[in-house]
């Protein structure tokens, strides 16, 4: 298939990207000290006071992101449409072997000049579930560090008829700290594949050697 050298993502894109795996990896690690004692460097307030200014540092890092990739970038590609839906199963049914139709994306329309499927249908879901479950970092996080934002936040809960206890937020957290392990195993599995190495390419250097369009 005819390939063609494009630029995939700018500048701000790749940046932000990278903080924001860096910082997920420092979430993990004083992340993991802070609830089990267990410290790769520092001391408990070592790790809690790197943890918080982290905290700020990704939502600031987010703001960014969400700016790079709606005004400078395809704002509508990371949309999930029904269409990606039913991509999905398609790619499921080839993983399982019960099929071997696989959905085409990453792919450049060179009449439309842009990509075809800019973003891989899972990388969308995983995508959204990483700004959900950042949201729910922030609010369980900043409960448990500050006691203002704790009662702020019980105080809207209270209004839908629900109590909420630190414990709630400490669970919370857990799950978080689980979901982006498990994500962030996934992603660099995926990402060292050869199948995607020019992917990996591109979000290192900006321009990928894709495909043309069918």
């Amino acid at each position: 298939m005819e390939k063609l050298s494009v630029e995939k993502f700018v500048l701000g894109v790749r940046v932000t990207h990278w903080i924001h795996s860096a910082l997920i990896i420092g979430f993990l690690i004083t992340g993991y000290g802070i609830f089990s004692g267990t410290y790769l460097f520092g001391d408990y307030a070592t790790n809690l006071a790197l943890h918080m200014i982290m905290a700020f540092i990704i939502l600031m890092n987010g703001l960014a992101h969400i700016y790079f990739m709606t005004v400078t970038g395809e704002p509508r590609s990371i949309w999930i449409l029904w269409d990606d839906i039913k991509d999905i199963i398609k790619i499921a049914k080839n993983f399982l072997g019960i099929s071997k139709e696989y959905p085409e994306y990453g792919t450049y329309d060179v009449e439309a000049k842009k990509f075809h499927g800019k973003y891989h249908p899972v990388i969308k879901i995983k995508y959204w579930g990483d700004l959900w479950f950042l949201g729910f970092a922030a609010i369980s996080g900043f409960s448990l560090y500050y006691v203002p934002v704790f009662n702020y936040v019980n105080l809207y809960m209270n209004l839908i008829g629900i109590q909420v206890t630190l414990l709630w937020f400490r669970v919370i957290h857990l799950i978080v700290f689980l979901y982006f392990f498990c994500v962030l195993m996934f992603h660099v599995y995926l990402a060292l594949i050869p199948v995607n190495r020019e992917l990996l390419k591109s979000m290192i250097y900006g321009k990928e050697n894709a495909e043309v369009h069918k």
